[in-house]
């Protein structure tokens, strides 16, 4: 039996493609400073910005997607997404850049959460770990293929006329997914340890805000998605500020960003083949604290290649985190129709988290003059992962 299907693969190219907008701004972040002349702190809530919306809204857009329809809502924040990017030859202020930026974000947000609720619908229980591996390579992959190749189109194309083409891509897959992809009579993975009765959407936000299991993982994949964006977002103006071009930063970026996938479709297999979650948690935690102090604290004595081969392993170990945790969360679900809210509640926690470490990190950064403050943050955000961990592990594992 294969493993995936053609509606799995479209599923998951939305994802991939949501990602690359949120790639595609720390990009041009360079440029960005020079034409709008923002600061680097601006800079950085720049790149919050666009959790704002996952920060106030996420919880209640899983458990409302439920009751409209994932597919639908799907195709909604797809095309939400593109016209927002769509707006790119019009953003000459910093108020329009955030204020599409949060829209964009919502378009994001929407098919964050819809997408792995409807790999849950049409998939068999024995797929789920494999498919839950490849979709967390959304993030690693898009992001990615969008630091690689919008420094080399920047050679040939106006960064407005990028977006422009991103917001049209949005639009075909919209309708690709409004043709083809049919959820209405799929299987289910999961039983419900809650009556259906109780689907009402209050009930499906009381159920999950008062679900221990599910704000533990929450905090945990806030833990790793903050500190993960914040490096890779602010890794190409580090790079830049070390004598770098911006075309051969996207291109080491990219590489770092790449090394992601390596987590998450290994993480993917290593669960299929019997490891524990606990075990996973545990290497990509500690591995992210250690590779984090090699890139950030050493550039007085070590040399480039050796901190970069660090960010590298930063991503590619922590990249086991989101496929272990979101696997988890489908297994720790409260109730049948509560899949949607419980990513949603992990998203809300980590757009929270997204939305103020990097700000936080430009802002400490630019108080000590070094980016070894980063280390400081990263570490942090480690032991707290392990710490929520921990007290999953013995308290609610089952």
């Amino acid at each position: 039996m294969s493993k995936l299907s053609i509606r799995d693969l479209w599923v998951i190219l939305a994802g991939y493609l949501a990602a690359i907008h949120m790639g595609k701004l720390s990009v041009v972040l360079p440029i960005l400073q020079k034409d709008l002349n923002l600061t680097l702190t601006q800079a950085g809530l720049s790149l919050s910005i666009v959790q704002g919306a996952g920060m106030l809204f996420a919880l209640s857009i899983g458990a409302f997607s439920e009751k409209l329809g994932l597919k639908r809502c799907l195709i909604l924040a797809l095309i939400i997404m593109g016209l927002s990017s769509l707006a790119g030859p019009w953003l000459d202020t910093v108020a329009l850049l955030y204020f599409f930026r949060f829209i964009e974000g919502i378009g994001f947000l929407t098919i964050s959460l819809c997408a792995p609720a409807i790999l849950k619908r049409i998939s068999k229980p024995e797929t789920i770990s494999f498919k839950m591996g490849l979709w967390s390579s959304y993030m690693g992959l898009g992001i990615s293929f969008a630091v690689f190749t919008i420094p080399l189109l920047l050679e040939y194309l106006t960064w407005q006329t990028i977006w422009v083409i991103l917001g049209i891509s949005c639009f075909v897959i919209a309708l690709i997914i409004q043709l083809f992809l049919n959820i209405d009579h799929s299987p289910q993975t999961i039983k419900s340890p809650v009556p259906a009765a109780q689907d009402s959407l209050w009930q499906i936000i009381r159920i999950t805000l008062t679900h221990p299991p599910i704000i533990c993982l929450a905090i945990a994949f806030a833990c790793y998605t903050s500190q993960w964006i914040a490096v890779t977002g602010f890794l190409p103006s580090i790079y830049v500020e070390n004598g770098l071009s911006l075309k051969t930063a996207g291109l080491l970026v990219s590489l770092v960003v790449l090394a992601n996938l390596g987590g998450t479709f290994g993480a993917g297999m290593l669960l299929q083949k019997g490891w524990t979650t606990q075990k996973l948690l545990i290497i990509g935690f500690i591995g992210m604290f250690i590779t984090s102090i090699l890139t950030f604290t050493t550039n007085s004595w070590l040399a480039f290649e050796i901190q970069f081969l660090s960010a590298v392993l930063f991503s590619m170990i922590g990249g086991v985190i989101p496929t272990t945790i979101l696997s988890m969360t489908l297994h720790y679900t409260p109730h049948i129709n509560a899949a949607a809210a419980s990513v949603g509640l992990l998203l809300q926690c980590s757009a929270s988290a997204q939305f103020f470490i990097p700000l936080f990190s430009a802002a400490f950064v630019s108080a000590t003059h070094t980016w070894a403050s980063m280390s400081i943050v990263t570490s942090l955000l480690c032991l707290l992962g392990l710490f929520v961990m921990s007290l999953f592990f013995k308290r609610y594992a089952k």
